[in-house]
Formats: C-alpha cells, sequence, structure tokens
C-alpha cells in the first residue's frame, strides 16, 4: 500500500505519453524525470518530437490553421 503512493506521477510511462500529447511542456519535463524510460527511448522519444515539430514548420502547417481558425469566428480567411 505504502508503495503506491510513493510512485511519482511521471513514473508512470501511460501518463507521461499521454502529457507528452496533451501538454508537451509538462509532457517533456515528465520524460526527463521518468525512470520508466531508458535513457535510449527518451532519444527516441526526443526525436520524433523534433521531426514533427519541423515538419509542421516546413509545410506550414500552423500558418494554414491559423487561417483556418481565424476564418471559422469571422467568415472570411486571411
Amino acid at each position: 500500500m505504502d508503495e503506491q503512493k510513493d510512485v511519482k506521477w511521471y513514473n508512470n510511462r501511460a501518463k507521461v505519453i499521454f502529457s507528452l500529447q496533451a501538454f508537451p511542456p509538462l509532457g517533456i519535463y515528465a520524460l526527463l524525470r521518468s525512470t520508466a524510460f531508458t535513457p535510449k527511448q527518451k532519444w527516441l522519444v526526443v526525436l520524433g518530437v523534433s521531426a514533427l515539430i519541423g515538419v509542421f514548420i516546413y509545410s506550414g502547417i500552423g500558418a494554414k490553421m491559423n487561417s483556418f481558425v481565424f476564418g471559422l469566428f469571422t467568415g472570411e480567411s486571411l
């Protein structure tokens, strides 16, 4: 019973993965603090997240999403 209380939330793999998807800054912190992942797995996750950010920047998805959201609320696009 006491053993379960001593386990930190960032040592739970499911919670770390969820926080990486839902709250990236918190997820990065959790990933760095976690002992549930090996250093190799941590590097793979970092490379994957970096690749996704690079794809978003290169393809301009962020700018397209801003235009789309702006159009939803105003009826026009940028």
